[in-house]
């Protein structure tokens, strides 16, 4: 599939973009992402999105993942992942978020191999819903929500960069 220019989706949710690199970046499997979050709903969908920004702004998908909040329980998947993040999806396992609790979320992208281009930007987009996707979550209005970056409490993203 290809998609248009993210950059009109990304002026309506929060990104994280680079200086312009220096030389290529090579990246290849899965980028692993770590949120922490608090929010004043008992759940929510946390949808990262990873871009490549050329010199005119045009904003190019890489790749993406998701986790709902209720569903975060780590696991230790029944066969090799790749030492991955996995989480169990049981109802019996799913954990409310409380209001003004911090909890992480920690989730892995589709896999990629994609080469950043030189001159190009590294962009790390986050939303909280992704209409055409994706069931929305039992929430009620606009949930509100904080995402943490500093500290103990970084929020990050781990690219697997080939040397």
């Amino acid at each position: 599939m290809i998609y248009p220019d993210l950059a009109p989706n990304d002026a309506k949710s929060l990104t994280f973009t680079t200086a312009p690199l220096p030389a290529d970046v090579t990246v290849i499997g899965h980028p692993v992402v770590t949120l922490h979050v608090s929010s004043d709903q008992p759940d929510g969908d946390f949808y990262a999105y990873l871009e490549e920004v050329d010199s005119t702004g045009y904003s190019r998908y890489v790749t993406e993942g998701m986790q709902r909040a209720s569903l975060r329980t780590q696991a230790k998947p029944p066969w090799d992942n790749l030492e991955l993040p996995w989480s169990l999806n049981h109802k019996a396992d799913r954990q409310p978020l409380k209001p003004g609790d911090v909890v992480e979320l920690t989730f892995d992208l589709q896999p990629t191999a994609t080469v950043f281009n030189a001159g190009h930007r590294i962009r790390v987009t986050i939303t909280g819903a992704d209409v055409d996707n994706t069931e929305k979550p039992p929430v009620k209005g606009r949930p509100t929500v904080t995402l943490y970056r500093g500290g103990d409490r970084a929020s990050r993203i781990s690219l697997p960069v080939r040397p």
